[in-house]
């Protein structure tokens, strides 16, 4: 048995109506609010109120969000969105503390130090990784969900099933993080398809399922589905989750990590990747190449985009240009 390590500072308060608790931790404070146009209201009061964050955040949006903290002076930092807001807040606030509420059950941006950004200019989106990342409550209300559009839960969810099945297969995987991916995968593979058609009940265990798998992954870090997704993203305008799901099956048959897939209740790992197939066709979502309009001459090009990001080395099946090649062509 290996040595293994877990670290979260981040405080978790979870459950439908868990939002009125907010206001006792701004209680007395400068707070600032930053938010989608489309979340719901959260209570308490603020001093000010940014929005207007880009899905996939931009570098200037992280610079115009961190010119309106130091303007209002700014003591704590109130997000309320999906991945995009809470990204953007969290590289904006810097040193602020900051309390993150998803409207998505997908990202589990509230429990990781991690934030991604996207530069147009170069046509790069990149994850930052910053202890001072961490929020320091997340605030996971299934209420604020409950007005997610079908395909906001459809890519979020599979996002977040991305999220969960790396963290099993990571090479930093540990007794742990298994324990709560495992939990996180059965909930998402049971609710997703309900909760994209409105099912109360199934949006409640996906914000559970998308909180677990967050906190799985901080500790894992993800792996080869993620590092492909940003090139697919920059270049071709997939939404992450879409881009996410894109190939995790692919990697699902590539990485074959049959004791996982038995865990779950699959004979294998080719049978997990069948299923998450079929959860991408029914929900509509990107399986070949020619779903995400991405022409077979663009491949090799896509294939060394695709090793660029950190995520790549956590991979537990090495890749080179030529099996990213080759795993790319198996999505024609």
């Amino acid at each position: 048995m290996s040595q293994w390590q877990w670290s979260l500072p981040t405080r978790v308060i979870f459950g439908p109506g868990a939002r009125a608790c907010l206001p006792e931790f701004i209680a007395g404070k400068r707070a600032a609010l930053v938010r989608s146009r489309s979340a719901g209201s959260v209570p308490g009061d603020y001093a000010g109120e940014f929005s207007g964050i880009r899905p996939n955040p931009t570098v200037e949006n992280v610079r115009d969000c961190a010119a309106f903290l130091s303007a209002m002076g700014a003591e704590i930092v109130v997000a309320v969105g999906g991945g995009s807001v809470l990204d953007c807040a969290k590289a904006a606030a810097k040193a602020l503390p900051l309390i993150a509420l998803p409207t998505t059950a997908g990202t589990g941006s509230e429990v990781t130090n991690i934030s991604v950004v996207s530069d147009d200019a170069v046509h790069t989106k990149t994850p930052q990784m910053s202890p001072d990342y961490f929020p320091a409550i997340a605030i996971v209300d299934p209420e604020l969900t409950y007005t997610m559009p079908r395909r906001v839960a459809a890519e979020s969810g599979v996002d977040a099933l991305s999220h969960a099945i790396e963290a099993l297969w990571s090479i930093h995987h540990n007794p742990a993080s298994d324990a709560l991916a495992l939990r996180a995968c059965r909930l998402i593979f049971d609710h997703l398809a309900p909760s994209c058609e409105g099912g109360l009940a199934s949006r409640d265990a996906m914000s559970e399922g998308s909180l677990l798998a967050g906190l799985a992954f901080a500790q894992t870090r993800t792996a080869g589905v993620h590092a492909s997704s940003f090139p697919l993203t920059a270049r071709y305008g997939l939404s992450h989750g879409a881009a996410c799901g894109f190939t995790l099956a692919a990697f699902a048959r590539l990485n074959g990590i049959d004791s996982h897939a038995r865990a779950l209740g699959f004979a294998d790992s080719a049978a997990l990747a069948d299923e998450i197939d079929r959860i991408k066709k029914a929900l509509g979502l990107p399986v070949y190449l020619a779903d995400a309009g991405i022409a077979e001459p663009d491949l090799p090009q896509l294939a060394r985009d695709c090793l660029q990001p950190p995520n790549m080395r956590n991979n537990p099946v090495a890749m080179d240009e030529a099996g990213m090649l080759r795993l790319l062509l198996s999505l024609k």
